[in-house]
């Protein structure tokens, strides 16, 4: 069994379909949120989760249930302006029934796949929306989490946009890095296979430029539209619409 593992999408159709275009034969999909903001074309991302067949899964991210539910995404300051500006511009291209869609997605999901006991959240277990934790985080704040979690074969998560695959205890923790907005230090968009129990992590290359032209279609101010073409151009500059001191998350 082969399946494409993505997360934090965030608008970015032109990425979404050059990480398909790579990787055509999967026999299904997880999607670890964020199909929405910071990007221009939220609809055809959605529209891709929506048409996804029953062996596939989509967890609820924090963006989603700020564009289903009308609510605040919760973002560090210098993203949390961009992102008002985003779902601001973007809103009103999401149908009524997409925004039920997203509204309705579970923000933590336990299954099995082969065998092996998966658990399947946006951010941790125990904050499936909104907790930053990466691979640099305290080992006792993962074991936290791995007991909350029910320390599965396999925790997949993403929110950091920040790749990563770490053996904590007996569980393998995931996380893909981000289809449309990686911050892992170049533009490429990131993903991750499981292969027969296996994971790598992967990244293609995508046309950053067609987003980018997109982007300027929206009704943003300039400067909130640099910010985001920084980002996608060089994988991972922080914003500088404002001074912030705890880690950046989307």
């Amino acid at each position: 069994m082969t399946v494409l593992i993505v997360s934090d999408i965030h608008g970015n159709w032109p990425a979404l379909q050059a990480v398909l275009a790579a990787q055509p034969d999967v026999d299904r999909i997880l999607c670890l949120g964020d199909l929405v903001n910071y990007g221009p074309q939220p609809a055809e991302c959605v529209g891709w989760a929506m048409s996804l067949g029953g062996n596939s899964r989509v967890v609820q991210g924090n963006h989603d249930r700020a564009f289903g539910c009308d609510e605040d995404p919760h973002c560090s300051p210098a993203y949390q302006v961009l992102a008002e500006a985003v779902q601001a511009a973007t809103n009103h291209l999401l149908t009524a029934e997409m925004k039920r869609f997203l509204a309705a997605l579970e923000p933590l999901q336990r299954f099995r796949w082969a065998g092996a006991s998966c658990v399947a959240c946006h951010a941790t277990p125990a904050d499936p929306l909104y907790r930053y934790l990466g691979d640099e985080s305290a080992m006792n704040l993962w074991e936290s989490e791995l007991v909350r979690a029910g320390h599965p074969d396999f925790l997949f998560l993403g929110h950091t946009h920040q790749p990563m695959e770490t053996q904590f205890q007996r569980t393998l923790v995931v996380n893909p890095g981000s289809v449309g907005q990686p911050k892992h230090g170049g533009p490429q968009a990131a993903y991750a296979l499981w292969e027969n129990g296996s994971v790598t992590l992967h990244r293609t290359h995508y046309d950053v430029e067609k987003t980018n032209r997109a982007l300027g279609g929206l009704a943003l101010d300039p400067k909130v539209l640099h910010s985001l073409r920084q980002l996608l151009l060089t994988g991972g500059d922080a914003p500088t619409l404002s001074d912030h001191r705890r880690p950046d998350r989307g």
